[in-house]
């Protein structure tokens, strides 16, 4: 219960005593010389009439209260309540009677708690030692190394340290005025260690670490020009070939089939070789690298023209171009590789990716010979089947093929004294 509701009930039940007293009062017998008769018999059953845990002891003295008004216009004077614990009947009898008033006992029955008045549960109590346990938290948390021997050798002479002095934890605390306890401040006192994040290692994300290629690793070129691609394949030391990268290829000029003349405005198909001297840092189209043409099949073949190259800037007029990002990294490996000892970087070209199917779809043979369909590319079925051959040789050795000029045909690996190896510049 509140202290405002404690109040409210005490003077209810100050009220309603009164207005028992009177009433009692007025029941009493009347003796002649107009006081109230005390005989031991009344004051027994007057004293027994309420319940012994609400009487009051109290002293009245004659003539103290003026003609009781009735009970509906009465107003009650102050009551006054001794301090000493309440008395059972039979300690109230014993009394001594007052030389002038009047001696009885008022008994006052509790009220039944209504609905609106019962009892709110309390909050839990704090522990008796909370208290000093934050003085001594506090005081340890303020004090430093050199305030504490100071004050260590102080309380040993009796005497105050050097310097004004600062009020110690417990006396901020003991200063404080008590009363309702106020919210504290979200002050942090210690904060838990948050655990590092490393990042996981390569082995967590896959089975096999993967082969890593820097520049200085051999370098070898393929170009597919139905397909739009350039093929970077890489190699380290006492290995096979593996594919790097594979690159769009912006736009390639004519159509297939391979270069013939100057001005054909044609791409050319073949096997080709870029030396050192082949490189061109500096062009026109960012970076560039010539193809070799015309190699040494070209010229026995009587096909002239040249100046092909490998470029940026996504341009192209019988040149293979590609984007400035694409040509940057494919010029860099190339570049690095003929540094670090490649004597020529082979660069093979083809019309489309070698197979028996595409062949066969291009130049009309395979069903589409027997159902009497001619491909477009028909007259080309030889020179591509001869292209084929090199394009196989890689596909199950992993080892770009040495080719050689015979005439009108390329041969592989070895070749007879009248045919030429295809070598860069």
């Amino acid at each position: 219960m509140t202290p405002r509701r404690t109040l409210l009930a005490l003077a209810a039940a100050a009220v309603v005593a009164l207005i028992g007293g009177f009433a009692a009062l007025r029941s009493m017998p009347v003796t002649g010389s107009g006081a109230p008769a005390r005989s031991e018999a009344a004051r027994k059953i007057w004293s027994g009439a309420l319940p012994t845990g609400m009487r009051v002891a109290m002293r009245i003295q004659p003539g103290a209260f003026p003609p009781v008004p009735p009970p509906a216009t009465m107003i009650a004077p102050p009551l006054l309540l001794d301090a000493a614990p309440l008395a059972s009947s039979a300690e109230v009898a014993a009394l001594p009677p007052a030389a002038d008033g009047v001696e009885g006992s008022v008994s006052i029955p509790p009220e039944p708690p209504t609905a609106a008045e019962k009892a709110t549960p309390l909050p839990p109590l704090r522990p008796a030692d909370l208290a000093e346990l934050a003085i001594r938290f506090a005081e340890s948390a303020a004090a430093t190394p050199e305030q504490t021997q100071a004050e260590t050798a102080a309380s040993a002479t009796n005497a105050s340290p050097a310097g004004p002095r600062q009020p110690s934890a417990r006396a901020t605390l003991e200063a404080t005025p008590t009363g309702p306890a106020e919210p504290a401040h979200s002050t942090q006192v210690a904060r838990a260690v948050e655990p590092t994040l490393r990042p996981a290692p390569d082995e967590a994300f896959q089975q096999e670490t993967p082969i890593r290629y820097g520049m200085g690793d051999q370098v070898f070129v393929r170009i597919f020009k139905q397909e739009g691609q350039l093929e970077l394949w890489l190699r380290k030391s006492n290995s096979r070939f593996s594919l790097y990268k594979t690159y769009p290829i912006c736009k390639w000029s004519g159509r297939l089939g391979p270069k013939l003349k100057e001005a054909d405005y044609q791409s050319p198909e073949g096997f080709y070789s870029v030396s050192a001297k082949q490189l061109h840092p500096n062009s026109n189209y960012h970076r560039a690298f010539n193809v070799g043409y015309p190699n040494a099949f070209d010229r026995q073949n009587g096909r002239t023209g040249g100046l092909v190259m490998v470029h940026g800037a996504c341009k192209s007029v019988g040149c293979f171009a590609m984007t400035d990002r694409g040509i940057e990294e494919i010029y860099a490996f190339v570049e690095a590789a003929l540094r670090a000892g490649q004597k020529e970087v082979q660069l093979h070209i083809f019309p489309f990716r070698m197979t028996e199917q595409a062949l066969a779809r291009e130049t009309g043979g395979g069903w589409l010979a027997f159902v009497g369909a001619s491909g477009k590319y028909e007259h080309w079925t030889g020179f591509w089947k001869n292209l084929k051959e090199g394009y196989d040789l890689f596909e199950q050795t992993g080892e770009p093929p040495v080719a050689f000029a015979c005439g009108d045909h390329y041969a592989f690996g070895a070749g007879d004294t009248s045919c030429k190896r295809i070598a860069g510049w």
